[in-house]
């Protein structure tokens, strides 16, 4: 925390009714893109990808509680909480509605109910190795925190590590957080989040192949998951009656740092359509 509060605020500190939520704004024109980060993750690993697209539109990438410059909040995330604060953030901001919702991992899912609650608000929706409400059931149980106890185990690991390994995630318990509350969010999402009609959607799925990954037991255990992954990704495809899917062959799970070029691709098509 302390380190974090040293270095300069990249955007500004937004209260959302109690508590502050930290936003980036770069960019002029509209629909503007929302970026929404994944599990545990803030708003640095995407500056890359709001710098490329604000040559065209507006941009924001933002934090949740506790996680990069935002404060944090007592009690469970859950994925109704992000939507409401995500739209009481861009109001108190200043960025008016329609938006191109970009969903990263967790954040697809936060994308998801938020197009539930607000439809009127929402242009076009990119899902970006989107989390599948459906996933802890159906995919195979490859990855630590897939197993009793695994959880608790991967975010004991976490504190383990030195501070420069979470320069990107600063929030360790907030992460932890929104990791515990994952299987509720999925639910939330199962249950209220439907097809979205002939709204513009893009799936960008990662390869199977991780560039981060050597060759190996982590690259073997991504191979034996990865056929079930990418038919997930499939169905979130299916979710608009005027989708693309792209699957990014020279990227992992985090598509935007391994080829940023496409997120910005992508998502400055779903754009110029809604426009």
């Amino acid at each position: 925390m302390l380190g974090r509060r040293r270095t300069q605020l990249p955007g500004r500190l937004i209260d959302v009714g109690g508590h502050r939520m930290h936003i980036i704004v770069a960019g002029n024109g509209a629909p503007a893109v929302v970026i929404i980060p994944g599990l545990g993750e803030s708003s640095a690993g995407w500056q890359e990808v709001q710098q490329g697209l604000a040559r065209d539109t507006t941009v924001c990438t933002y934090d949740r509680p506790g996680l990069g410059w935002s404060d944090p909040v007592p009690g469970r995330p859950t994925a109704v909480r992000m939507a409401r604060e995500l739209r009481i953030l861009l109001n108190e901001a200043g960025i008016p509605p329609p938006f191109v919702l970009a969903g990263h991992s967790l954040g697809g899912l936060v994308a998801r109910l938020f197009t539930c609650l607000f439809p009127g608000d929402v242009a076009a929706l990119a899902l970006i190795d989107s989390s599948h409400p459906e996933q802890s059931r159906r995919l195979p149980k490859t990855f630590l925190e897939d197993h009793r106890g695994g959880k608790l185990a991967v975010v004991a690991l976490s504190y383990a590590r030195p501070p420069s390994f979470l320069a990107r995630t600063y929030g360790r318990w907030a992460g932890a957080k929104e990791l515990f509350a994952f299987a509720g969010i999925c639910q939330d999402t199962a249950k209220a989040a439907g097809h979205l009609g002939d709204l513009p959607l893009a799936v960008i799925t990662s390869s199977e192949r991780d560039p981060g990954l050597r060759a190996g037991r982590a690259q073997r255990a991504r191979s034996r998951f990865y056929l079930a992954w990418a038919q997930l990704q499939d169905e979130l495809a299916g979710l608009s009656a005027n989708s693309t899917h792209v699957v990014a062959v020279k990227a992992g799970h985090h598509v935007q740092c391994d080829d940023p070029q496409l997120v910005i691709q992508v998502v400055a098509d779903l754009v110029r359509s809604a426009r």
